[in-house]
């Protein structure tokens, strides 16, 4: 048990590996000595050590996955105090890289630094996003270096969902997710990223509080993060300074409460969330029109691909609609009334953006081209963030590509090397480019190095990013087909296998498990005795 700064208790589980391969090397000799596990007490011996002969000597070291944390030195032998350039990076190529070059940069956690380590050290350094690191002697000297650690620190919990299926592909994309969430579960925070976006963004939180639940149950995380955006925010401002986020936050209230079916916590903070709705029907004229004060040039965003299109005010309004049913599922509301007969001119506006045909779909209105309109192009157009909202609304439209389309998307993440899930991914990115895990060939694209939109672009574009974790939740709920309620009290199973033949989900809830088995086509499901399981098969 660790408590944090902030009195915050949270159970983290701390990790340490040597590299799994020695990319490449300048001037060091014995490089293997590194990719061997040795005892950490010093020793007087200088055998068994990986020699950098001379300023400008280096290694490029690969840690087999994607990390939360730095790395750990043992240096046996050093005349005094020598330097280092020590380059982390989540792709070989991004650890070789310069600050400023292809966007490469050191916001808000460095990763790109000069240390200083001394004869006979145990030094640790670091605390950032990564799978690769370039360890470059920058002294004029001859160091003895016997082991290079990562150091990674991930959150623990009593039970962890599990889930497989006669899909291998289908199994990597969700222990993927899986993965990277944990890996942004830090502090006793929900970070969206572990790079550069080591943020609680209130949008990005809803896919994350869906996958943590039915992954982990009820955590800390989950109610840290609502309660940190609440203490930041007063009702009548606006948060992460998105119009579109506060409603975001009364979206993962009422999730949580409605699964968790903790009744005390909604009553506890339904006052802040009743007001946040009031705020936003006062931004909305009569007309429908939405005039958000302070919106920071943000007014209109749903996300980043239809931020400034055209469309982006229906796309925001469809969202409003969608937070005022979620508060009405909860209790009746005068302004989540209103706001649903104010933002009616939005609905069915026409739009080829799949992210606002989503919302209007999950808004509650229907249009006769929705399932064809969302599966046009399989993963065309799909992004990390809103790929859960994309993938459940086909679903209710009719689809039957959501399957292929997840497999398209996320398993192109993963034909790249992936091993968490990114900021953003595009499959024209697939063409002409290489993998993460080695440099790009001549004529070759560097897909972490050469493409990235908007904010995120290049090597600033983050590779292990909260929000894409959604692909998990959508699984469960639609494929498994668990809908949990008051903390298991409830529970539907309704699967859609999408042409699964073999499925098994474990969900830990708060009475126990809940278990449902798919073999040969074959339904079973095992609940908690406290449970009225209501299956729909």
């Amino acid at each position: 048990m660790i408590i944090h700064g902030d009195g915050l208790q949270r159970t983290e589980r701390r990790e340490e590996w040597v590299p799994v391969s020695v990319a490449d090397s300048h001037r060091v000799a014995h490089t293997e000595e590194l990719t061997v596990p040795k005892a950490t007490a010093m020793t007087f011996s200088t055998a068994h050590c990986a020699h950098f002969q001379g300023g400008g000597s280096w290694v490029l070291l690969d840690f087999g996955k994607e990390i939360c944390g730095g790395v750990r030195l043992i240096t046996r032998a050093a005349p005094g105090t020598v330097s280092f350039r020590v380059t982390f990076g989540e792709s070989m190529s991004e650890a070789c890289s310069t600050i400023g070059v292809k966007n490469a940069t050191n916001d808000h956690s460095p990763r790109d630094f000069e240390v200083m380590v001394s004869n006979m050290s145990d030094l640790t350094f670091g605390q950032t996003g990564y799978r690769f690191v370039r360890l470059e002697l920058l002294s004029d000297a001859e160091v003895l270096i016997r082991n290079i650690f990562a150091v990674s620190l991930l959150p623990e919990f009593e039970r962890e969902a599990t889930f497989t299926t006669n899909d291998q592909l289908l199994n990597d994309i969700l222990h993927t997710a899986a993965y990277t969430l944990k890996l942004c579960m830090q502090n006793g925070y929900i970070w969206d990223g572990i790079k550069r976006d080591r943020l609680v963004w209130c949008g990005d939180l809803h896919p994350e509080t869906l996958t943590s639940m039915y992954l982990f149950g009820e955590t800390p995380h989950v109610v840290n993060s609502l309660l940190f955006l609440k203490s930041e925010t007063p009702a009548d401002g606006w948060m992460n300074n998105i119009p579109s986020y506060s409603a975001w936050w009364v979206v993962n209230l009422c999730d949580y409460c409605r699964t968790t079916g903790d009744k005390e916590f909604y009553k506890a903070h339904r006052e802040y969330a009743v007001a946040v709705m009031k705020h936003i029907n006062d931004c909305i004229r009569e007309d429908g029109e939405m005039v958000f004060p302070d919106g920071y040039g943000m007014e209109y965003f749903l996300d980043w691909s239809t931020h400034q299109t055209e469309g982006a005010p229906a796309g925001v309004a469809s969202m409003l609609r969608y937070t005022a049913e979620k508060l009405l599922s909860m209790e009746e509301n005068a302004d989540c009334r209103d706001i649903l007969r104010k933002l009616e001119k939005y609905v069915d506006i026409p739009t080829d953006r799949k992210p606002i045909r989503a919302f209007q779909v999950l808004a509650g209105r229907r249009q006769a081209d929705d399932a064809a309109m969302l599966q046009a192009g399989g993963a065309a157009d799909l992004s990390t963030f809103m790929s859960y909202y994309i993938l459940t609304a086909t679903a209710k439209a009719g689809g039957t590509e959501m399957l292929s389309m997840l497999k398209e998307y996320y398993g192109g993440m993963l034909s790249r090397g992936a091993t968490s899930f990114w900021e953003d991914f595009d499959i024209r990115w697939l063409e002409g480019s290489g993998r993460i895990d080695r440099l790009p060939a001549e004529g070759e694209l560097d897909i972490h190095g050469d493409f990235g939109k908007f904010c995120y672009q290049q090597f600033r574009h983050s590779l292990c990013h909260a929000w894409s974790c959604g692909v998990l939740a959508f699984f469960m709920e639609y494929i498994a087909g668990i809908c949990i309620e008051d903390g298991g009290k409830t529970v539907t199973v309704e699967p859609h296998l999408c042409g699964l033949t073999d499925l098994e989900v474990t969900v830990p809830m708060r009475e126990g498990d809940l278990t449902v088995t798919v073999k040969n086509g074959e339904i079973t499901v095992v609940s908690p005795v406290t449970t009225n399981l209501i299956e729909k098969f």
